[in-house]
């Protein structure tokens, strides 16, 4: 491993992802796309679907930074092509009782292989964090292909999911009635019509949910797949609480032949979206009526799917896959907790540790009639705090997905008195389990 300062190696520089006169992605942009493919093994778009991405993360106003080699071999790709890249964009993230509060949302995080422990992406986060808190972002987010790279940042799962399968010859009936109705409809008239409205109103009462990228919405509908041609394989649904009301829930869905443990033949769910609790039993017991498959997988269910509960024999439900899904980094701590709803009132003071700084200090969160005021207490002594954590930590519970009382037996949590942990919990308690559907 090289010696030399990074900033004798390297230049970070940041770029907007812009087309030419042609319509074609500029060469700065071919260049910065083109390695962040490579980091994420994915193939290189071909020219009109490149443009089309650009147009899309254009619409997201996206900030592109790359670091770039100042002296670059013959030949080699660094002439061109950034060593490392990384990306934000404001996201808003929903405390499920219809507020929400902007993070600056983290994606397209690679280093190539070559430049690995030479600071990169340390570089580039400090530099994407110092300009998020400048431009005014409480709180930065993310979701990572890895788990272990961004606590050291200041980043806490904040939520996980699962990849879960329920074997349709055990499934049905479910133990209490459906209600509404299901219609089979195409993802053109899903598009078109509720899908983004329906969205919403799940986004609205989630805790944990946050909007979707503009790239985002044609794969989750069925209308492309990742490699941006048609997706011609993908079926929706729709369902109503009676037949001449709005949808408030819909499903799109593909069947894979001999794909699957035991050679099953798996219905793959694309995107499961839903407004109300019985919208998402309805369509759920829809897709397990569908013949021709042996198994309904669904890779975002969340921690405590109530239809475990609702299946004619709970057995038929096996996770396959659990992991971490967002990632919550505090950048300003009186911001983000005065935004939020809380279960119940009271007052504790918490000493927040953190590396870089940004939310380091001691505050006092006021909770009454639901609603928190936070003071900065810098003048008492830390060990006077009723609960002691580090930045990652406070991102993990924000949502409410997590427990303080777990994560104070995991010893990350600390508290003279167990009942400030307790009540901590208690304050932090979401109406209904946060749950993320979407990826950046």
């Amino acid at each position: 491993m090289s010696n030399e300062a990074f900033d004798e190696r390297y230049e970070l520089r940041t770029i907007a992802p812009a087309l030419d006169e042609q319509g074609a992605p500029t060469t700065e942009t071919t260049a910065w796309m083109s390695a962040v493919n490579l980091g994420f093994h994915e193939t290189d778009a071909k020219p009109e679907h490149a443009a089309r991405a650009v147009r899309e993360f254009a619409a997201d106003d996206q900030t592109w930074l790359g670091a770039y080699v100042r002296r670059p071999l013959p030949g080699s790709v660094d002439e061109t092509w950034p060593a490392g890249t990384f990306a934000w964009f404001r996201k808003a993230l929903s405390w499920g009782d219809g507020s929400t509060i902007d993070t600056q949302a983290i994606s397209a995080v690679t280093v190539r292989p070559t430049e690995r422990r030479r600071g990169i992406l340390r570089a580039m986060m400090t530099h994407a964090l110092a300009q998020g808190a400048a431009e005014g972002s409480a709180m930065a987010s993310l979701t990572a292909s890895e788990g272990t790279i961004y606590r050291r940042f200041g980043f806490g799962c904040a939520i996980r999911e699962r990849a879960v399968r329920v074997r349709r010859a055990r499934a049905l009936p479910l133990l209490a009635p459906t209600s509404g109705t299901v219609t089979v409809v195409t993802p053109e008239w899903l598009e078109a019509g509720p899908a983004r409205d329906v969205f919403a109103r799940f986004d609205a009462r989630t805790p944990g949910s946050m909007v979707r990228n503009t790239g985002t919405w044609p794969v989750a509908l069925g209308l492309r797949g990742f490699d941006g041609e048609p997706a011609r394989d993908v079926r929706a649904a729709v369902h109503r609480p009676d037949p001449s009301g709005d949808v408030d829930g819909y499903v799109t869905w593909r069947v894979t032949e001999g794909h699957g443990r035991d050679d099953d033949t798996v219905l793959e769910i694309v995107d499961l979206v839903y407004a109300t609790d019985e919208a998402y039993l309805s369509l759920w017991e829809f897709l397990l009526s569908i013949d021709l498959n042996d198994v309904v997988r669904y890779s975002r269910s969340r921690l405590d799917d109530p239809i475990v509960a609702a299946l004619g024999d709970n057995r038929a439900y096996d996770v396959e896959h659990e992991e971490d899904h967002v990632w919550l980094r505090v950048l300003d701590v009186p911001a983000v907790l005065g935004s939020r709803p809380y279960a119940v009132d009271g007052s504790l003071t918490l000493a927040v540790d953190d590396a870089l700084g940004y939310a380091a200090g001691t505050y006092r969160l006021d909770v009454v009639d639901g609603r928190g005021t936070v003071t900065r207490t810098d003048d008492s002594p830390v060990d006077d705090a009723d609960v002691r954590l580090d930045v990652a930590d406070l991102g993990a519970l924000l949502i409410g997905s997590v427990s303080p009382v777990t994560l104070a037996a995991a010893g990350l949590v600390r508290a003279a008195d167990p009942a400030s942990v307790t009540r901590l919990r208690a304050m932090l308690l979401p109406a209904r389990t946060p749950h993320g559907i979407t990826y950046f």
